[in-house]
This record gives structure tokens, sequence and C-alpha cells, in this order.
């Protein structure tokens, strides 16, 4: 979004391929502290510990839990029972067009958000500008699926935005293949801690993708329970707690959000829809000042004396 939000807030917009953000999160933590290929079957806990156990017949022992896990959460389901997310009655389908593809188009380096009735598609670059990321939403009334993502078809999603503006056809053509994923979520968890284990992210707030917010928000629970852990002097309960507390509505108050935008985004023409277009005229996408500052204003690593 410019620079105007690096001089107000003090860091850049970024555009993240999530490989690559991985990757600097990996680098950062240590590749010998990370081990791949390992899914949680259970967990015992008691007053001094969290024992993990995995389905390759190990386990570890820590101090406490996180279960940073999704939507589809195991440690969700161990701590408070099976349930399975809700789908939002929408799919998405995502692709990476090469840049050099789209040369011709000369897209802006910010996001394009394109709303119209019954759908909505996004573009972005990724990777220092070597692909164009979009994710194109319709509406679906069922998905049968036992997988949440399939391949996609690039004609199916053509046919999905038939009379829309002919830039939208050409990114999708530019790519070799296209995944298709339904969107689910949930209503917001009344609990995210038991004990010594605690949910982080998609794991007790998934959010649909209108405020690309869902791994930014995985990124600022971390950030608040770290501060919280520090704060208390290691009082897991008292960290929990914390964490809680500081988290739980922000979050909830983006998820709510999220469903709302999954709503105007996606209205047919008529009284709504000229409404929402002339605040997104007036005040853009995001908000008003003030809403802007909700949302990006936010330092997560402040956290209230326990």
């Amino acid at each position: 979004m410019g620079e105007s939000i690096e001089s107000q807030y003090g860091a850049p917009y970024y555009h993240f391929h999530r490989a690559d953000l991985i990757n600097l999160l990996a680098e950062a933590f240590g590749p010998r502290n990370i081990e791949l290929g390992r899914r949680l079957v259970d967990i015992e806990q008691d007053e001094s510990g969290v024992t993990a156990y995995f389905q390759d017949g190990t386990s570890e022992r820590g101090d406490l839990l996180i279960g940073a896990d999704g939507i589809h959460s195991r440690t969700r389901a161990r701590l408070f029972g099976e349930e399975k997310p809700r789908f939002s009655g929408q799919i998405a389908y995502r692709g990476l067009a090469p840049a050099e593809r789209v040369a011709h188009l000369r897209l802006p380096l910010d996001v394009t958000n394109w709303v119209g009735p019954g759908g909505h598609f996004v573009h972005y670059y990724v990777s220092a500008g070597r692909f164009l990321n979009f994710i194109a939403v319709s509406e679906e009334a069922t998905w049968t699926r036992e997988q949440w993502s399939d391949r996609g078809s690039i004609s199916d999603a053509l046919k999905n935005y038939e009379g829309w503006h002919p830039q939208i056809a050409t990114i999708l053509t530019a790519v070799d293949e296209t995944f298709k994923w339904a969107l689910f979520d949930r209503n917001p968890l009344p609990e995210w801690t038991q004990g010594r284990v605690a949910l982080l992210g998609d794991a007790c707030h998934p959010m649909l993708p209108f405020m690309a917010q869902g791994a930014t928000q995985a990124i600022e629970d971390g950030a608040t329970l770290a501060a919280c852990l520090k704060n208390t002097a290691f009082d897991v309960p008292a960290a929990f707690q914390a964490y809680v507390g500081l988290r739980r509505p922000r979050a909830t108050m983006l998820q709510e959000r999220s469903q709302a935008l999954s709503t105007s985004f996606h209205l047919y023409d008529g009284p709504k829809q000229y409404e929402r277009d002339r605040a997104y005229a007036m005040v853009g996408l995001r908000g008003n000042p003030e809403a802007m500052s909700r949302l990006y204003g936010h330092d997560a690593e402040v956290v209230t004396a326990t």
C-alpha cells in the first residue's frame, strides 16, 4: 500500500509467497530444531509438563505445547473434541503466473481486488516480482470432496468470470495449473487453552481470506504469547490467561469482519452494491483511518502487567 503505510506504522506492507515466508521463519528459528513428517496423535499433561505422542511411535516432552496446526487442528480435537469446520459456500481458485507472461498488462505492485456479482478476484506479485499470485473466489453450494483442496480446471475458473474485465481471463490463462480450495471457517471458540496446552492461529480462530489476515493473526498470536511468557517469568497458566485475554477479542473481531466482507464483496447490482462502491471510493477497501489504525497500528508485543 505504498510509502504511507511505512511512514505511519513503522513497517512496510509486504506480499509474501507462503513458502518464502516459511523459509524465512525456519531460518530464523534454526533448521536443526525443526522436524518434519511427524503427525500428532495424542497429548498427556500434568502439573509439570506436556508429552506429545506421534504417529511414528515417538514422543516429546516439554513445559508447554502450542497447537499451531491449522483449521483441522489435532491439538484442538484432543482438548475439546472433534468438530468439523463449516463450509462457507465459497470456493477459491489459486495460481501463480510467471511475471513475464503478464508483463504486457503493466500491473501495479499493489494488491488489486476486483469485486462483482457472486465473486471477487485478487492479484498481487510475490517472490520479488517473479510471480503474480491470484485468488479467485466464487460461490458453490456444496463441497463433497474428502480433501479441502483439489486440482482445479482453468476452464471452469474462466466460466466463473465470464463478462468480467478481460484482464482477469488473461491472468487465469497465464498459469500452467490452478488449485481449487474450499473456504472453511468456524464460529469463535470459547476456549483456547487447557492446562499447559494452548492453541494459536487457525487452530483457534480460522478466518475467511477477505481481509488477508489469517497468517498475519497467527504471527501476532506468536508475538503476544512470547511477550506474555516473558512478562510472567514463564508462569505458564498466567501467561496463557493473559494471551487469551489479549488475543481473543482482536481475533474474533477480525473473524467477524472477514465474514461480513464475504457478503459485501459479492453483492449483485442494486442499492447495497451502490453504497458499497461509494464507500470504497471514499475511504478505500480497508475503511477509514480509525479502522486502518486498528488493523495495522496494533503492537502485538505490548502486554499488560499481570
